[in-house]
């Protein structure tokens, strides 16, 4: 049986991104509660960028409730999937440089 406890952004018990939500779902506390207390560490001097800074973090980083994958994770796969499929560089030989003004001017197409 898989018991184990997952930290994600909730879908359901969300204001911007879900994070906090899925911190008190996690540890079980009241989500008002959690968001007091972020926004009490939000103004903190010396501690709210930090905190804002690890909020964007948690968006990147933690999965969406219904998704198997962060965000992160799924930009990490389809760059990946890019790169893989990117074809070898092809070499052109035996080209000619023309100039298209100066044949107008003698009335060649």
């Amino acid at each position: 049986m898989n018991n184990q406890k997952k930290l994600y952004r909730s879908s359901t018990d969300c204001w911007i991104a879900g994070v906090l939500g899925g911190i008190s779902h996690y540890f079980q506390w009241n989500s008002t509660l959690v968001r007091i207390l972020y926004i009490v560490l939000m103004l903190t001097p010396g501690i709210g960028l930090v905190s804002i800074l690890a909020y964007v973090v948690m968006i990147a980083i933690l999965p969406a409730e219904n998704a198997p994958v962060s965000f992160f994770s799924q930009l990490k796969s389809s760059y990946q999937n890019q790169t893989a499929s990117k074809k070898s560089r092809r070499v052109i030989h035996g080209v000619e440089e023309e100039d298209v003004k100066h044949n107008k001017k003698r009335g060649q197409p």
